[in-house]
């Protein structure tokens, strides 16, 4: 990538880890484009990181409407003519079984979590294969790897952004352009802010695993800036997480042994 005109556009840029990211690439010197769809958090984030001397801007962008995806395309590349690094950072979350989640909250979550990265893929891969040269990152979940229970609709949307990365990636090779796609576990943040909980336990049972969680989103941002300057395509930003992706991986049924004794247990 260009060092001197380095430039990241991020969704989800408002809070958490989107807004840490935003922090980690200001702080290495990025033109950083901070895209939320609550706008005044996108512009909080700005705020906080005219400090590093970078050029910043807060845009608004629903990434569950086609629309408002490609005017956020539109203005990024009137500001730039351009973009190194796409960040589809943007979801929401939920629980809830398999036979009980309404239908709802599924095609709420597919919408967001799935087709979201899609249409950011979608606009801005162009533009990323004309160039010949830059990356798209993709935030899923360990969720999608590992299958859990009572948050099936969640583990089945963040599935599905791993494999449609890996056939991205597949897509995209020998273009100059990389996929990495992300997969951290619970970690403090505020994604039980729109929380759907089909089951009010499910919901009680997230703010648990969020509220023991050792990471913070500045950790999550420091192992993704970490991976992608790599050039890694799966990023699993915690110890914990890729001990556990080996064992699923090599002990497949060991792996579900361990899941559902800790899923019991709770």
């Amino acid at each position: 990538m260009r060092q001197a005109s380095r430039r990241v556009l991020i969704t989800g840029a408002g809070s958490g880890l989107g807004r840490a990211l935003a922090f980690r690439y200001a702080e290495a010197g990025w033109r950083v484009a901070c895209a939320d769809i609550r706008l005044e958090r996108a512009e909080e984030t700005v705020a906080l990181i005219t400090g590093f001397g970078i050029g910043a801007m807060a845009l608004h962008v629903d990434v569950g409407d086609d629309d408002s995806f490609e005017g956020l395309r539109d203005l990024v590349l009137a500001a730039w003519e351009g973009v190194d690094l796409v960040i589809n950072n943007a979801g929401v979350a939920a629980s809830g079984s398999a036979l009980t989640t309404p239908i709802d909250d599924w095609r709420w979550m597919l919408e967001i979590n799935l087709l979201g990265v899609v249409r950011g893929c979608r606009l801005f891969g162009p533009v990323l294969t004309e160039q010949a040269e830059g990356r798209i990152v993709n935030i899923a979940s360990f969720a999608g790897l590992a299958g859990p229970p009572g948050m099936v609709a969640y583990a089945t949307a963040k599935a599905a952004v791993v494999a449609f990365s890996e056939s991205l990636r597949a897509e995209l090779h020998g273009s100059g352009v990389g996929v990495s796609v992300v997969c951290p576990s619970f970690f403090q943040t505020n994604l039980l802010e729109n929380f759907r909980a089909a089951d009010p336990r499910g919901l009680e049972t997230a703010r648990t695993l969020m509220r023991d969680a050792k990471e913070s989103p500045t950790d999550i941002a420091d192992a993704v800036y970490r991976g992608v300057a790599r050039g890694e395509f799966l990023i699993l930003p915690t110890a914990v997480v890729r001990k556990a992706w080996r064992l699923k991986r090599w002990w497949p049924e060991r792996f579900f042994r361990v899941l559902m004794q800790r899923v019991q247990g709770r």
